[in-house]
C-alpha cells in the first residue's frame, strides 16, 4: 500500500532551530558542525555539568530524511579497559528495544546512539522524542558504565545499577 502524498522533508534551517530549542532548554551551548558529507547538518550540544557525558549531537541526513542523535561519554577509554567496555556494551544493548551503545574506537568513547525517519511526525515531536530516549538511555546506564570504567566486571556493573 502507498500513501497518497509523500511527506515533506524538513529544510536544514527547521532542524537547526528545533535543535537549538532542545540545547537551550537545558541551557547547553550549542553549535553547527562542519561535516565532510554536504548532505548531512550536524548541531553539537555541550553537557558542561555532567560528570560522565560530555556532549548530545544530531545530524540530519538530508538525503535519507533520517536524524541521528548520539549522546557522548568523556572519558576516554584505555586499551587496558576496552574488553571490559565492548562487553558492557554487548550486555546492554542485548536488554534494549530501541537505540544502542557503541564504543568509538576513533574517539575512544562510548557512545548511546538512536535514529528516527523525519517523515513520520512532526518535527519538534521527532526530536524532542529521540533526545529523551538517548538521555534516558545514559541515566539508566550511568552508573555500569562509572563501576566498568573503575575496573568492575560489566555484568557486575550492570546487576548492581539494577537495569537488567
Amino acid at each position: 500500500m502507498k500513501a497518497k502524498t509523500k511527506p515533506v522533508a524538513p529544510d536544514a534551517a527547521k532542524f537547526t532551530i528545533e535543535a537549538k530549542k532542545i540545547a537551550s532548554k537545558f541551557n547547553w551551548p550549542a553549535q553547527l558542525l562542519e561535516r565532510e558529507r554536504e548532505r548531512e547538518i550536524a548541531l553539537v550540544a555541550l553537557i558542561e555539568e555532567d560528570p560522565l557525558f560530555e556532549r548530545l549531537v544530531w545530524v540530519y541526513d538530508t538525503y535519507r530524511t533520517m536524524l541521528r542523535c548520539l549522546l557522548v561519554c568523556k572519558e576516554k577509554i584505555t586499551v587496558k579497559k576496552q574488553p571490559a567496555v565492548l562487553k558492557l556494551c554487548a550486555l546492554i544493548n542485548t536488554g534494549l528495544p530501541f537505540g544502542c551503545i557503541e564504543f568509538n574506537f576513533h574517539e575512544k568513547v562510548l557512545v548511546f546512539r538512536d535514529s528516527a525517519d523525519l517523515n513520520y511526525g512532526p518535527l519538534d515531536q521527532i526530536m524532542n522524542d529521540i533526545t529523551e530516549r538517548v538521555l534516558n538511555l545514559g541515566k539508566h546506564y550511568k552508573s555500569a558504565i562509572q563501576e566498568t570504567i573503575k575496573g568492575k566486571k560489566p555484568e557486575e556493573a550492570l546487576a548492581k545499577s539494577g537495569v537488567h
